[in-house]
């Protein structure tokens, strides 16, 4: 796990300064993923592998000065431009740690968790274990990211792939995502989107 995690980071140092800009067509359904948190001012929610902080400010303003907003991120390139969006806005109620998955310590329960397009943190069984027994019972999580297309259409299955290797290093999973925190979870929904290469996983921890 730990190599994984380092080759990570040596990828993201390269992607971090243009990460914004490279993945500005997922915006519309980051918003979704968002939404389907169902957040409520006063609650805590954690985003999950935070990357560089594009999510921070609606989850900041949707549990207002009351909530808390918890995020971790492996990558200390990644991290810094997100402390550096928190600081700019300026964002009170976030509180980010460089950590992973597997040995991250929140100051707060969560009331709901965010793993917006982190797909080598979904392949952990260790670390979704890890992180999901520190939130409270019955949060709930929402998993947004890429998956495969359906096993006729090949061609666009090797372009994911291919285009996908600088920010995933775990392929395992990659027709269904959501698969290992789909078993931790009470109940769960999942969407794909037209054509079907990407995904919106809302469940309740188990």
């Amino acid at each position: 796990m730990s190599s994984q995690v380092d080759h990570a980071r040596l990828l993201y140092a390269a992607l971090a300064a243009n990460y914004d800009h490279e993945t500005r067509f997922i915006t519309g359904i980051r918003r979704q993923a968002i939404a389907a948190l169902k957040l409520l001012p006063g609650e805590t929610v954690l985003d999950a592998g935070c990357g560089t902080g594009w999510c921070l400010p609606s989850l900041s303003e949707q549990v207002g000065a009351r909530g808390k907003v918890l995020g971790f991120e492996p990558s200390p390139h990644m991290l810094a431009v997100a402390n550096d969006r928190s600081r700019r806005l300026p964002l009170a109620n976030v509180e980010l740690v460089e950590a992973c998955g597997d040995n991250v310590v929140l100051s707060r329960q969560p009331d709901a968790i965010l793993f917006s397009y982190t797909h080598d943190l979904l392949q952990s069984q260790r670390s979704l274990e890890h992180i999901l027994r520190q939130a409270r019972s019955g949060a709930r999580v929402v998993a947004v990211g890429t998956k495969l297309f359906p096993k006729w259409f090949a061609p666009g299955n090797w372009y994911l792939r291919h285009t996908h290797r600088m920010t995933i290093t775990n392929f395992s999973d990659f027709d269904a995502p959501w698969r290992k925190l789909s078993l931790l979870c009470a109940r769960y929904d999942v969407r794909t989107t037209v054509p079907g290469s990407r995904y919106l996983f809302s469940g309740i921890i188990a």
